[in-house]
């Protein structure tokens, strides 16, 4: 019991009671109670701070105070003995046993110690009794189970009646012992935690655990326990205490989480593969629909089928954004989409958009017009790729929601509140059949962070994933999109696009209109797609389309091509040497190879190649767009990587650059 502060010293009564004092976790003396009091015959203000050292004996004190770092310092309990002075001047002894004081948030808080009187032994018994029930009124209070093993000779314990209660049963319903503890642990459990145990007694470690016990009732539940051993002046271990928190919830909750978090990772792999999948079943056909429709285009003469081939190429276009989109929906999502901010035009940006839009308008029998409201950045720092990606997927919902007449796109550059530099976009067009509910659809999805629920399909706008993965680009490029719409006679509606500038340099340009400043892009029949030299080439290629559009490409720009369908058809072709001292594939100077082939696929054939000592350059030819799989087809030994379905213009750049870099180093090592 503790006593209330008074100002006067008490009546000598202290043989009627234990001495029992607290130190905090500053290791200061904050609580004496009134048999320390009585003893002394001392005001509770006369013992506080340093006042308690006048009345122990000058010879022990630092002997004490020893005793109390040491057991701060390893956080352990601790006795000694000592002399107190009585209040007519002797000293008598007195035996002093420190637990640790319990704490409900399981931080070390200081000592709670017991004083004994060492000549009156007729009385330790009882005084005994007096400490264990005071401690253990104290433990009630606490959230942790209290374990003591008081003599480690013997097997016996004492539990705390909190400990019996976090198990299940009623306190000393079963025996408080180390074979009881052997019995209730989980059998997966017992070995490690009777060595954790072990090594707290012989070596000192830090006896930190979670085991499980088995409750009343027979299921198991999950607990943390912690402990400190006290030990003699040689360092013997002559006590253990300990404790012991239910964590079964704090598991419980861990467990849910990790099998969501693995549930969503199964999706999330799920969703890779079944895009990683699509991407491949899709591009792999669109190669020979775009590039046979450009053919066509190129050699047809007769109106119709001029218009039949540019609509197949139109829609194959249509089809490959819709993929690249779900792919770029994916990275955002997943936050690895990586921009390349450069120094660009706008003008050059805005005159391949135009150009390529106004094909897809003239179908529909619209035309659309392209302005400059006023002076315009020369440069701005952006990713031109994404600002033409996001233009062109506006201006195609806008082609295919309008019904007739102009498309207007006007452009201007402006500043927000904040002086950040803008690229403006307005985007205005005609139709009388747009409601306030098809104008909420747009400017909820253009709201939302979630694609599920805002489909388009009253506006033929499909899923709305373009016009929503073109917010998202805006975002990123630190900018927005946006709708108004004026209802009437003329129902026009606008949608307008902010793009952050960056840094940029102003060009003063007077207010002009597109068709005084955008020449119009005439596409070229045979000088963008011959090679550099001659050259004979081998076609790792199993689509049978994809055969013959390549190899007509080929051999039009002037290679000789030689086709074979798998890897393994590829080897056995390079290593049919007419010469024996011949380097293996010595006919050709550069292989295509496709990835993902049958027998054999492109990634084995071109380790093998290279460990054979095929040195030419080898170009991956595939449709695997994924993150990471350009990366893959290098680290095999690809000299570079296109993708399908194939860029005619840039097929024939790359080889022309992978000869080039050939004949530079055949000229070195000459």
């Amino acid at each position: 019991m503790t006593s209330t502060p008074t100002s006067e010293p008490v009546q000598n009564s202290w043989n009627q009671s234990l001495l029992i004092w607290t130190i905090n976790s500053e290791q200061q003396f904050d609580l004496f109670n009134q048999a320390w009091l009585l003893f002394t015959n001392s005001t509770l203000e006369q013992n506080l701070n340093d006042g308690w050292q006048q009345f122990i004996h000058p010879n022990d004190l630092n002997g004490f105070l020893k005793s109390c770092r040491d057991a701060f310092a390893a956080r352990a309990a601790f006795q000694c003995e000592y002399r107190l002075k009585r209040s007519d001047g002797q000293y008598r002894w007195f035996q002093c046993h420190a637990e640790l004081r319990p704490s409900v948030s399981n931080e070390f808080s200081g000592y709670i110690a017991t004083s004994i009187d060492l000549l009156r032994q007729d009385q330790q018994i009882e005084s005994t009794r007096n400490i264990e029930k005071h401690l253990e009124g104290l433990l009630n209070c606490s959230y942790h189970g209290v374990w003591d093993w008081i003599d480690l000779k013997s097997k016996e314990q004492w539990w705390s009646p909190r400990f019996y209660e976090l198990i299940g049963y009623q306190n000393q319903e079963i025996d408080s012992s180390m074979a009881t503890l052997k019995l209730l642990l989980h059998p997966d459990d017992v070995d490690h935690t009777f060595q954790a145990i072990e090594d707290a007694l012989i070596k000192n470690t830090r006896f930190d655990l979670e085991y499980r016990l088995r409750i009343k009732g027979g299921a198991y539940h999950w607990f943390r326990g912690y402990a400190s051993v006290l030990r003699d002046e040689s360092g013997q271990a002559i006590r253990m205490t300990g404790s012991m928190t239910d964590i079964q919830r704090r598991v419980q909750a861990e467990e849910e989480l990790n099998y969501s978090r693995q549930e969503a990772n199964q999706a999330k792999a799920d969703k890779n593969n079944f895009l990683a999948m699509m991407n491949h079943e899709i591009r792999t056909p669109l190669t020979a629909i775009l590039g046979f429709s450009e053919m066509i285009l190129e050699s047809a003469q007769d109106p119709f089928t001029q218009t039949s081939a540019e609509t197949i190429h139109i829609n194959g276009e249509y089809l490959l954004d819709t993929v690249n989109n779900f792919l770029d929906l994916s990275k955002i999502e997943e936050g690895r989409f990586d921009l390349e901010l450069l120094e660009c035009s706008p003008n050059t940006v805005i005159e391949n958009v135009r150009t390529l839009m106004s094909r897809k308008a003239e179908l529909k029998q619209l035309k659309l017009n392209v302005a400059f409201e006023q002076e315009l950045p020369e440069t701005i720092k952006s990713d031109p790729i994404r600002l033409k990606q996001i233009l062109s997927n506006i201006l195609g919902l806008v082609i295919k929601i309008t019904e007739r007449g102009n498309i207007d796109l006007n452009i201007s550059s402006d500043s927000n509140p904040e002086g950040k530099e803008l690229l403006l976009f307005k985007i205005n067009f005609e139709n009388k059949s747009l409601n306030i509910n098809h104008i909420n659809q747009l400017k909820q999805l253009l709201s939302s962070s979630q694609l599920e629920g805002h489909a388009l399909p009253d506006l033929g706008g499909g899923t709305g994933l373009g016009l929503f993965v073109s917010k998202q680009l805006a975002a990123i490029l630190g900018g927005q999109i946006s709708v108004y719409h004026q209802p009437g006679e003329a129902s026009q509606t606008s949608i307008l696009l902010s793009i952050a500038t960056g840094d940029l340099r102003r060009k003063n340009i007077d207010q002009y209109n597109s068709a005084n400043f955008i020449r119009e892009i005439k596409t070229s029949k045979v000088n963008y797609d011959l090679l550099n030299q001659n050259s004979r080439i081998l076609l790792v290629e199993d689509g049978i389309y994809n055969q013959r559009l390549i190899k007509f490409l080929l051999s039009k720009a002037g290679a000789e091509v030689k086709v074979v369908e798998h890897g393994q058809q590829a080897l056995d072709e390079l290593q049919k040497n007419e010469m024996p001292d011949e380097d293996i594939g010595a006919e050709y100077d550069l292989i295509l190879m496709d990835i993902q082939m049958p027998v054999l696929d492109g990634y084995t054939t071109t380790r093998r190649l290279r460990s054979l000592g095929f040195m030419k350059p080898i170009v991956a030819l595939t449709a695997n767009v994924m993150p990471g799989d350009r990366e893959k087809c290098i680290a095999a030994g690809c000299n570079e990587y296109l993708s399908k379905p194939i860029d005619r213009r840039r097929l024939i750049s790359v080889i022309n650059r992978c000869l080039q870099k050939e004949n530079k180093k055949n000229l070195i090592m000459q």
